[in-house]
């Protein structure tokens, strides 16, 4: 009875996710990368730098920055924003946040705003994957769904990549991470 109660208890502690030993997702993180926007037939490309830094009481604030191209026709992104965060368990953030947008094609600028609710988990140590549903009003309101994922290959650093959907913009990034 005793042997089979030990094995029972080391065959549930070995069998166990690695996400239950995983920590909480970082907060406070610099990334910049590659990003493509295809706006119907327009195919636009550039860099795209942000940042995320937690505060205390589980406030974050955030910034992104993409600076792109599409045949000499420049497009700026800015998203300057902040949130709070509400932890799930040890390995999962849920998360809500309010941002100040801005689009500028050229010399046409137009601003606006954003709502956005997520999840960002670490399903192992080196797996981070995140979902987020929101609402962005530069012109006409429209619904966004983003999806990504990062992979930690030391403590401090990742890469990964997203993919946001925006009506009829399409945004997919590749991006390298540094945790702070």
């Amino acid at each position: 009875m005793r042997f089979t109660k030990t094995f029972t208890a080391f065959v549930a502690a070995t069998t166990l996710s690695s996400a239950a030993m995983a920590a909480s997702p970082n907060w406070r993180f610099a990334e910049g990368g590659y990003t493509n926007a295809e706006i119907g037939r327009a195919d636009f490309d550039g860099l795209d730098l942000g940042a995320t830094y937690l505060l205390e009481n589980n406030i974050y604030v955030t910034g992104d920055y993409s600076m792109l191209d599409e045949s000499g026709t420049d497009l700026d992104l800015l998203t300057l924003g902040a949130g709070y965060r509400l932890p799930l368990n040890s390995f999962t953030d849920a998360y809500f946040g309010l941002n100040y947008e801005r689009a500028e094609v050229e010399n046409n600028e137009d601003s606006g705003y954003s709502l956005n609710a997520g999840v960002r988990s670490m399903v192992t140590e080196q797996v981070e994957l995140q979902g987020e549903l929101g609402y962005y009003d530069i012109v006409d309101g429209d619904v966004t769904v983003k999806v990504g994922a990062n992979y930690y290959f030391s403590p401090r650093w990742a890469v990964g990549a997203s993919y946001e959907k925006i009506d009829d913009l399409d945004i997919t990034q590749l991006n390298a991470r540094y945790t702070f």
